[in-house]
């Protein structure tokens, strides 16, 4: 077997960490891609008006958003469901609270 210098086992260290990296680069081009592709913008937010305060501005702008309703009621039964694991929770309506 052949005995590898230093400077050779630098090349080699150097290389993988390049070779690496472009793949890691590669792979998040390629997300941030399809993500453009399949996902839809958000609409851009209004400037607050002059005599609105910031968190009435927040609170009239807040809009139904089916990802974050479907992350509440997956909440909502963790919560729920905690101490009773082979319990069985349903979910009958989901209403949005002010």
């Amino acid at each position: 077997m052949e005995a590898i210098s230093i400077m050779d086992g630098l090349v080699l260290t150097v290389v993988s960490m390049l070779v690496v990296f472009a793949v890691l680069t590669a792979l998040w081009g390629i997300t941030e891609w399809t993500a453009k592709l399949v996902g839809k913008e958000t609409p851009p937010v209004a400037a607050p008006q002059k005599n609105q305060t910031p968190v009435a501005t927040q609170a009239s702008q807040l809009v139904a958003n089916p990802k974050h309703q479907l992350v509440a009621e997956l909440m909502a039964l963790t919560l729920a469901s905690q101490d009773q694991p082979n319990k069985k929770l349903e979910i009958h309506v989901s209403i949005r609270i002010k």
